[in-house]
């Protein structure tokens, strides 16, 4: 597995030139790339470089749409795939490797529809990935709160982005997240136990903690903890359970507030530290 530090998601408004020696220092393997470089393949190749002189390898890919969105309708679907073909070839070129999108666990349609409607997005989506040899996973979300903002529950856990990926050709796989893995259903052992032994298809692993002394079911989505910081979640048992398998995955922190304020406010020496020293926590 791949220790990878995402700008984007800690709130960092630093850039490559910046984190990529302080990373190679603290032994970060991995950054994500930004936006713009799938764009501009002049400031794309200059940031290779940098990466290559510090001996580190890209981490995720952004995505040019929320996919599953129910607002996304087929018109601007199909534009926002247009996007990706040309970014996956620019991503290819790059040698990113890595992407996913969430699966929203609400919508508007009933829920036989709504599987088709997101088998037939993720058959089109991961199969442009896979032409450009970027592997793709799909994210559950667990917070129960995520499930009632359009009329209809839809699917919150492993086994539903599971299911999704094989009914649209098995070319996707999952990015795992250890808050919604707890939000879904408490934290069922048994999720874990089969990504570890089905570590081919770990895409990502997002690390955090949830907040101590509220029921699962009042868990918010945006108040997560840093990994290991209240304890509710042990991301260490189960980064330790997915590292004794042989995978390529990415893993990466992801707190939410009050952390990515805090993260934004921070010097990027400071920034990467503190990675580095949740980083040192968890193993």
């Amino acid at each position: 597995m791949i220790r990878t530090l995402d700008a984007s998601m800690l709130n960092l408004p630093h850039g490559i030139a910046e984190l990529a020696p302080l990373c190679a220092q603290h032994g970060i393997q991995a950054l994500s790339a930004p936006r713009a470089l799938l764009e501009d393949e002049r400031a794309a190749a200059e940031a290779a470089a940098i990466l290559a002189d510090n001996g580190l390898v890209w981490g995720l890919m952004p995505m040019p749409a929320d996919f599953y969105h129910w607002d996304l309708d087929d018109a601007a679907f199909d534009e926002a795939l247009r996007t990706l073909a040309r970014q996956a070839k620019a991503a290819e070129k790059l040698g990113v490797t890595h992407a996913y999108n969430h699966v929203w666990s609400t919508g508007p349609r009933e829920f036989d529809e709504n599987f088709d409607w997101h088998v037939r997005r993720v058959r089109a989506v991961s199969g442009i990935l896979s032409d450009h040899g970027v592997r793709y996973g799909l994210e559950f979300l667990g917070p129960h709160e995520l499930r009632t903002w359009q009329p209809h529950e839809f699917v919150h856990s492993l086994a539903g982005v599971i299911a999704i990926a094989d009914a649209a050709g098995g070319q996707a796989g999952v990015a795992f997240d250890t808050f919604h893995w707890y939000t879904s259903n408490g934290g069922n052992p048994d999720d874990v136990l089969y990504m570890a032994q089905h570590a081919d298809r770990l895409v990502a692993l997002h690390l955090n903690d949830a907040v101590a002394g509220v029921p699962v079911a009042e868990q918010r989505d945006m108040q997560r903890r840093l990994p290991m910081e209240t304890g509710v979640i042990d991301s260490r048992a189960i980064l330790g359970k997915f590292q004794g398998q042989s995978c390529d995955a990415l893993y990466m922190i992801e707190p939410f507030e009050p952390a990515r304020t805090r993260f934004a406010a921070m010097t990027a020496q400071q920034a990467v530290e503190t990675v580095a020293s949740v980083f040192a926590r968890l193993e």
